[in-house]
């Protein structure tokens, strides 16, 4: 009985084949969440690392701008400060930008790694098409999508809330020292405190919301591998069709056997029947030999078959005038040890040669074109 899923349930995990189809088209497995996550993992690193150095620029930066702002005219400060600010900006855009994009980039790496592909860029009727635009924008896919924004929202929402209250007194504190206090006498000390603890707490939000970001990315590499194992996987007839397509049709591959076959049996059927000399043992085996001084100095093996092929060479060779010789071990010698087209084996050289002796003398007719040869031969 024919199994209930040899139809079209695609139930059959994917092939190798369809694996390899698919990413040559830029299909893979990824996670979108997981570069993101990369790169909270890189501004965690830097800010616990570089945050020293940073906050001494901005606190010599914030001590120079204060200094101007009291000793220097406004119209000889101001280009001098903006020049500072311009380079603090640029500098701390290079420690934190630069490597989060090469943590992107690495996330794509380690995901799918090099994929060189232009079919996503192809224009296709599907993306023009704006019933299909609309069926995409409510698909499972990015309705996952949604759902996983608003929980990062909120688990974020949630983190800042909690670190933020547990700062406000502190920072409160701070600021009321700063405005109640000397600018010249207290100024840089109210500064470094406000940016220990805004570092404080800045660590503690990206610290928090890497974990979101990577637990996040976690599950949804899993998500990912399960949809994109599910959208391509096949059913038996699938599996069976591609196995026709790699290995080719059966039906088609024995026709080509027969084919070849049958233009192999024409061939040594007509070179039986132009050979110098037909070796038989008297009807199992066939061997025409050629014999052409000016080609080869020794006889060549022009054809061989065995059973109906070698029936059909002895009846060609017999229309032809060929002379046949009976010779069961000789036969079956050369049968066994030489190939079409090869020269006959040394050791056969003397027993060959007196063969194509009595062929020539066959062909003249000083002697029967048939002949039996009772002894046996061997090697």
């Amino acid at each position: 009985m024919a199994d209930k899923n040899d139809g079209g349930d695609k139930t059959e995990k994917p092939t190798a084949k369809r694996l390899r189809d698919a990413r040559k088209k830029g299909d893979v497995a990824k996670s979108k969440d997981f570069g993101a996550a990369l790169g909270m993992v890189v501004w965690l690193a830097l800010f616990a690392t570089a945050a020293g150095l940073l906050g001494g620029r901005i606190a010599d930066f914030t001590t120079m701008t204060l200094d101007r702002a009291v000793t220097v005219p406004f119209a000889t400060a101001l280009p001098l400060v903006g020049w500072n600010a311009v380079t603090l900006l640029l500098g701390i855009a290079a420690m934190t930008l630069v490597p989060a994009a090469i943590a992107g980039l690495a996330a794509e790496f380690f995901q799918t790694g090099v994929i060189l592909t232009t079919d996503k860029m192809k224009p296709t009727l599907d993306k023009m098409n704006p019933i299909e635009g609309l069926k995409k924008m409510f698909s499972m896919d990015n309705l996952v999508e949604l759902a996983k924004t608003l929980v990062k929202a909120l688990l974020i929402l949630a983190i800042v809330v909690a670190v933020m209250r547990g700062s406000f007194g502190a920072l409160g504190e701070l600021l009321n020292a700063a405005a109640w206090s000397p600018v010249q006498s207290s100024g840089p000390q109210v500064a470094a405190q406000i940016f220990a603890l805004s570092q404080s707490v800045t660590l503690q939000l990206i610290g928090w919301t890497t974990a979101v970001f990577l637990l996040v990315a976690f599950a949804d590499r899993i998500y990912a591998h399960h949809t994109f194992i599910k959208k391509l996987k096949m059913s038996r007839r699938d599996i069976r069709q591609e196995h026709k397509d790699s290995e080719g049709d059966p039906l088609l591959r024995q026709q080509r056997r027969q084919m070849h076959e049958e233009y192999a049996n024409q061939n040594a059927i007509g070179a039986a029947g132009a050979a110098n000399v037909l070796l038989v043992n008297p009807t199992h085996l066939a061997i025409a030999l050629d014999y052409d001084p000016g080609a080869c100095p020794v006889p060549v093996i022009a054809a061989k078959g065995e059973g109906p092929l070698a029936a059909a060479m002895r009846a060609r060779a017999e229309e032809n005038g060929v002379p046949i010789v009976r010779n069961i071990g000789l036969t079956r010698t050369i049968f066994a040890t030489g190939e079409a087209g090869a020269i006959i084996p040394e050791p056969l050289f003397d027993a060959i040669a007196e063969i194509i002796l009595w062929a020539k003398r066959a062909r003249a007719g000083d002697a029967p074109l048939h002949r039996e040869d009772a002894q046996e031969f061997g090697l």
